[in-house]
């Protein structure tokens, strides 16, 4: 089957939140991380033909989803997860917060680096738990774990350590080395840590891989909550659908027991298209790579040639996060938006309002004629 990510889709009408975010029509969406690519037909197809037997209701247990993720994970990254270690979730979010409320009694803390994913920080506060952030450095682009800080500023009172790898916003592909240390912080002080692992699907470097946290050593593997899911890598945001590979049995019984009576069930379409991307869309998601390698490489020249800003990755993911320290703008993301007409994602929602985050998920016309935009808006700066 032939696939092509150039083709320009209408979302306008769909009531995308991503197309009606901007008031200004001219302002082209680059925000929120959702690509603006069409669904693999192996998905759509199984989609169809579900609806077409016209019956739907309440979905349990998915038995078929649960085998072909256990080995789409093994051949992914050889990691060999037991079928009784997941818990269907309707989305990342929901294990997030759930994570906070089965990790932590009240008064105890999570860790959590900044700049992150704001989630992350929103999660404790839902649950009445509370957190403390540490900084992520910043090395020539690379967003980095801090374990200096991280050290400094763990009390007895901090049990969770919140962990995104790859990195959203920065794209980071956490290194063997970098993981070994944070195990061995939280083996020292008896941590459990969330890992969301969402974008692990979408690695960009040929000479990286993404490392399951958990499947690092036993001591990782019986304290830890991952999160994983086909939502990003296929094209699939919204659907109510993600996974908690949870390996330690008292762990994950209570996490299922805070699902009780909060958590709504996953809809019967959404488990459909899941185990459709885990089970037929290899040579999409195949295809989908080398065209994001390609609209990294455009993202990263434009960005680079503008003086002011600076972008180093992505090492995973569609979205790249624009450093903004040197542009002497006091308000990043509302020049980008105001002046270039391009809708990017404020820095500060994610801790650091310096950066903006933009997503690079679209053809490349698109992409190009944003890249003309700031490059413009740029120049012709009083």
């Amino acid at each position: 089957m032939a696939y092509s990510f150039d083709h320009i889709i209408e979302r306008k009408q769909t009531n995308s939140t991503k197309w009606l975010k901007f008031s200004d029509p001219d302002v082209i969406p680059m925000w929120i991380a959702d690509m603006d690519f069409t669904c693999p037909e192996e998905i759509t197809e199984a989609m169809h033909e579900r609806i077409q037997q016209g019956v739907f209701g309440y979905t349990d247990s998915y038995h078929n989803l649960t085998e072909t993720f256990v080995s789409k994970i093994k051949e992914n990254s050889g990691w060999d997860i037991k079928k009784d270690w997941i818990v269907w979730i309707p989305g990342g979010v929901v294990g997030l917060n759930v994570a906070c409320k089965t990790a932590l009694a009240p008064g105890e803390l999570v860790m959590i680096p900044s700049p992150i994913y704001a989630p992350f920080t929103e999660a404790p506060e839902n649950m009445e738990r509370g957190f403390v952030k540490t900084n992520l450095k910043d090395v020539n682009g690379r967003l980095e774990l801090d374990f200096d800080s991280v050290r400094s500023l763990l009390t007895d009172d901090t049990k969770m350590f919140s962990f995104c790898n790859p990195h959203n916003p920065g794209g980071t592909v956490f290194r063997p080395n970098e993981i070994e240390e944070l195990s061995s912080i939280c083996k020292e002080k008896n941590i459990i840590v969330c890992s969301d692992e969402i974008h692990s699907d979408l690695v960009l470097e040929d000479d990286l891989e993404h490392i399951s946290f958990a499947n690092f050593n036993d001591f990782n593997q019986e304290n830890s909550i991952t999160i994983m899911g086909p939502c990003k890598t296929y094209n699939l945001a919204g659907f109510p659908i993600a996974a908690a590979i949870i390996p330690n049995q008292e762990l994950r019984s209570d996490f299922q027991r805070n699902t009780k009576g909060i958590v709504s069930h996953i809809d019967s379409m959404a488990f459909v298209a899941a185990e459709a991307a885990y089970s037929k869309a290899d040579i999409w998601h195949s295809n989908l790579l080398k065209y994001l390698r390609i609209n990294k490489l455009m993202l990263l020249d434009g960005i680079n040639e503008i003086e002011g800003l600076s972008l180093k990755g992505p090492e995973a993911g569609f979205l790249g996060w624009i450093d903004c320290r040197e542009s002497g703008l006091e308000n990043p993301s509302k020049f980008f938006i105001e002046q270039a007409k391009v809708g990017v994602y404020d820095g500060a929602w994610f801790g650091d309002e310096n950066y903006v985050r933009i997503n690079f998920g679209c053809p490349k016309s698109v992409l190009e004629e944003a890249l003309s935009r700031i490059k413009k808006a740029f120049s012709q700066r009083i």
